[in-house]
């Protein structure tokens, strides 16, 4: 039996009791005159009253999706850790918390530190959480497990997390249960709060060390055991992730006793569920969610919380073995042409409906905002190509990569293929799912092609995008290189302090512009439609859209010791 339950249980037999108590007990004279009902007294008569007793989950929310994962398992220690990340995220909890702001707000760690010379960061950690399934209280054990197995490539699949921690990263050391010390190699101890909390693309949730050495770590990542308010009860890549509501969470009790994750590819097919109450929330377009809202349905979004982008491949070294100095994108004029042939603002207001806005950048950073996306000129883009020997255009080929989260980017990629053709840019469009030519795409395997790309918002450590894709040592998804830029990654990674940080990442993106080194196009609000069952839901951001905090309608009133 759960807490709650047994609080109510108590409540109920104590009114009882009380009840008792005073129809035995007063003055034992026989002429006493016995109390008289409200229908003997002539008075109305009211429904009779329950103390309050504590809420708990009831009924199943379904919502669906485009893609909830392109591999056969997830979690904190999976390739897919940013972009699927916004579905399993609530099986865990994480040392802090944040509204998107890099304000944070304690979690599993009640205070923390950072030493005075920025080298180490010492966290308390909150008492007597335990892990599902009974694999007992979560300690300064499991946060060291967690983080030492997140930046280990032998365990962990989570490049990305070894691509950007691993360089400011020394070791982790336990005082006690309740006290885990971060040490990092450069004054950047400051950085692992924003490593630790979920809003941020890599923000790790605590795993259970005695789990994963119990059951080893192939069955662990099978199985998920967290802290979180929602425990795993499975998930089959292509159909659906199921979970179940933690009844006496510390954090968060979520008011839906089950949460199914169901992944339906056809848009159509969502909004024909969400329709007929077969799904609570739908994963949707710009242009269905001005349609369902007409219907009376509620718009939840995330603004400008995703950057669609696309790739111009084979900007390789020519050390490389796959470099071929005829590909077209190698001359800064092509890639300029690319980028000026394109109607950001238009894209922008038709396809996506207002839904999104034309960026300078494929990536977030505050350095960003200071920039101007290209502007739109065609005239220039066909002398630039013809400058560049191309008169007569040439031909490419557009990967239309299926990623989690990635509605609304097919119809983009349409309208960059008609763009480019009036310029003489002839690109064919072939959808492919990431996975599947992750290989190809490792061993740039791609040179001549253009791919599609998203990138989640991120907040600080800044400049985490560029280095997992503009890295010629250990790119985890290449799409551009240059030794002036292996320079600047270098320069970031070796920054001292947060401020030498910043200038270098600043660096980067200014690099990233000037030279048109790739084709981004929007920032685009994550959109879900809602039905009449969902009462509140207010997502933090992509990285974490608080999916424990949606409520029923009108809210039952579960517990929540602090609200986004």
């Amino acid at each position: 039996m759960s807490i709650h339950r047994l609080v109510l249980l108590i409540t109920a037999c104590l009114l009882l009791l009380l009840t008792l108590l005073i129809a035995c007990g007063g003055d034992d004279d026989e002429d006493s005159t016995p109390i008289q009902s409200p229908t003997q007294t002539g008075e109305p008569t009211a429904s009779p009253t329950m103390p309050a007793g504590p809420a708990w989950p009831e009924g199943t929310l379904t919502m669906t999706v485009q893609t909830i994962a392109v591999r056969p398992w997830i979690g904190p220690f999976s390739q897919g850790e940013n972009t699927e990340k916004p579905y399993w995220a609530p099986i865990y909890d994480y040392l802090v918390f944040d509204e998107g702001t890099d304000d944070y707000i304690p979690g599993l760690a009640e205070s923390w530190e950072v030493a005075p010379d920025g080298m180490s960061i010492t966290f308390k950690i909150r008492q007597g959480v335990q892990f599902h399934d009974g694999w007992g209280e979560m300690t300064s054990e499991d946060v060291k497990f967690t983080i030492d197995t997140v930046v280990n490539p032998v365990l962990s699949e989570c490049r990305n997390c070894q691509t950007n921690i691993d360089p400011v990263f020394d070791r982790v050391e336990t005082n006690g249960p309740y006290e885990v010390t971060v040490y990092t190699s450069k004054a950047r101890a400051e950085d692992f709060l924003g490593y630790m909390c979920p809003s941020h693309a890599h923000g790790i949730g605590i795993s259970s060390k005695a789990y994963y050495e119990a059951v080893g770590n192939e069955e662990a990542n099978k199985h998920l055991i967290g802290t979180g308010p929602y425990k795993f009860v499975k998930f089959e890549i292509g159909s659906e992730l199921v979970m179940e509501a933690v009844e006496d969470h510390w954090r968060v009790v979520p008011e839906f006793e089950k949460f199914v994750i169901k992944e339906v590819p056809e848009l159509t097919t969502r909004v024909a569920m969400l329709q007929t109450s077969e799904a609570d929330i739908a994963d949707v377009s710009p242009n269905q969610a001005s349609f369902l809202e007409g219907e009376g349905f509620e718009i939840v979004t995330v603004p400008k919380s995703k950057f669609y982008s696309v790739a111009l491949m084979g900007q390789w070294l020519p050390d490389v073995e796959t470099y071929d100095p005829d590909v077209p994108w190698l001359d800064e004029r092509v890639r300029k042409a690319a980028n000026l042939a394109i109607d950001r603002e238009e894209i922008s207001q038709t396809i996506f409906e207002g839904y999104a806005a034309p960026t300078p950048m494929n990536f977030y950073s505050p350095w960003v905002q200071d920039l101007d996306p290209y502007p739109y000129d065609p005239d220039q883009a066909r002398q630039l190509l013809a400058e560049a020997g191309y008169t007569n255009g040439f031909d490419t080929e557009i990967w239309n990569l299926q990623w989690s989260g990635s509605t609304g980017l097919t119809d983009l990629l349409f309208a960059v293929q008609g763009y480019w053709q009036d310029v003489g840019i002839n690109a064919s469009i072939t959808p492919y799912n990431v996975m599947a030519v992750y290989g190809d795409i490792v061993r740039r395997n791609t040179s001549g092609n253009v791919m599609s790309f998203i990138q989640s918002q991120s907040y600080a450590p800044y400049g985490q995008g560029p280095t997992i894709w503009g890295n010629s040592e250990v790119a985890t998804f290449p799409m551009y290189e240059s030794e002036e830029f292996d320079a600047l990654i270098n320069e970031y990674f070796d920054s001292f302090t947060r401020e030498e940080r910043d200038a270098a990442g600043e660096k980067m993106v200014n690099h990233l512009y000037d030279n048109y080194c790739v084709v981004p196009m929007v920032e685009m609000d994550a959109i879900w439609a809602a039905g009449d069952r969902i009462g509140e839901w207010t997502p933090t951001n992509w990285n974490y859209i608080d999916l424990e905090y949606i409520t029923h309608s009108p809210p039952i009133g579960t517990f929540r010791l602090f609200d986004f």
